[in-house]
């Protein structure tokens, strides 16, 4: 991802604090990022060149990191790194963490409707456990628009066991927008952006609030990646989950293997991550 999008975006969001005093005493809202300083792209230019079978992984890795957020609001920002594999064709479309004991999720897309956009839905099939805590019967659904510059998950449902051994049940909301990586800088247009909001709510309630940023680059003749990062804004303790895989992004087939990091960094940390997946 582009550096000064990334530190300007955290800038903007995260630490604008430090002048949102006014001259009468009275705060103002934080600035928003500066690649929005001219208001949003052209309908014509922002338009990104999403696939199927991107769209379909990047609602699986939406899944798994909004059943990590459920898992560390009940047990704690605990830094733990899990293997990850995902894998997308024609027939199959899956993510997995530690294939024996961890979570599996499914995805099945909806056929595309002309104007408008495509759906896709994630389940969780069996209970599964992410990083040594039983997650259950996770269900999202994630749209598109037909642009493929936005995604709106409204609700993702995931239970967790919680700290009274009983079932908590936690919904989680998220919006994105897509970009070319020629939209707003000088980053590749082969690389594909991301920038989005995301909430963990409890028994209806917002209990969680995540900035959240991804990139993606295909792979040609190297391997390609995918990195998408949450950093936790509301919440008792500074936390940062990555997502992050290497290998095949193609027209009809997406396979890539990787890790799910969670770490206790603060939001202006810089991502790794993030920056060596960039063209």
């Amino acid at each position: 991802m582009n550096k000064t999008i990334t530190v300007a975006v955290a800038t903007g969001v995260l630490l604008g604090i430090t002048s949102v005093a006014s001259a009468n005493g009275f705060s103002v809202p934080p600035a928003p990022p500066s690649i929005y300083d001219n208001g949003p792209a052209s309908p014509r230019l922002n338009v990104t060149t999403m696939r199927k079978a991107e769209r379909i992984a990047f609602s699986l890795y939406e899944g798994l990191m909004q059943a990590t957020e459920a898992q560390i609001y009940v047990n704690g920002c605990n830094s733990s790194v899990s293997s990850v594999t995902a894998y997308v064709d024609e027939n199959e479309a899956d993510i997995k963490v530690n294939e024996t004991t961890g979570i599996k999720l499914i995805a099945v897309a909806v056929p595309s409707v002309a104007g408008l956009g495509q759906i896709i839905d994630v389940a969780q099939p069996v209970s599964g456990y992410l990083n040594g805590k039983q997650i259950f019967s996770l269900k999202g659904r994630y749209a598109y628009n037909n642009k493929n510059n936005l995604m709106l998950n409204e609700r993702a449902v995931v239970q967790v066991i919680g700290q009274r051994g009983g079932f908590d049940r936690f919904r989680g909301s998220v919006i994105k927008d897509f970009y070319q990586g020629n939209t707003y800088g000088n980053d590749s247009f082969y690389q594909l952006n991301d920038y989005g909001l995301q909430v963990l709510s409890k028994n209806g309630y917002p209990v969680n609030k995540y900035w959240q940023r991804s990139v993606a680059v295909r792979d040609n003749g190297a391997p390609g990646c995918t990195v998408f990062v949450k950093d936790r804004l509301v919440g008792s303790q500074a936390c940062r989950i990555t997502l992050e895989t290497t290998g095949y992004s193609q027209p009809y087939y997406f396979e890539q293997v990787g890790t799910l990091k969670v770490e206790k960094v603060n939001p202006s940390a810089p991502s790794i991550d993030l920056e060596t997946c960039s063209l």
